[in-house]
């Protein structure tokens, strides 16, 4: 199915639950997050909202979080280069 959307509530709660477990912002932010946004809307969020997702952004730093567990590839990277020999 991919990366499908069933509603905003689960979708924020899914998410939220994600970075958190896997230490990707803090329990005070996982917190923020949760009572600034469960119950927004994901198209048009609150200003408050915008803010934890700020933070929670902020947090992560320069980590993929829809790929955690793997090395980054950019441009610049060794892997790159191996993988466009490849193709």
């Amino acid at each position: 199915v991919g990366n499908a959307v069933t509603d905003d509530y689960h979708d924020y709660v899914g998410t939220f639950e994600y970075w958190w477990n896997h230490g990707l912002i803090s329990d005070s932010t996982y917190h923020y997050l949760r009572a600034a946004c469960l119950f927004d809307s994901s198209q048009h969020p609150s200003v408050e909202c915008n803010k934890a997702m700020d933070l929670a952004d902020k947090e992560e730093g320069n980590i993929d979080a829809y790929s955690i567990f793997t090395p980054s590839c950019n441009k610049t990277g060794s892997r790159r280069k191996s993988l466009k020999a490849h193709y």
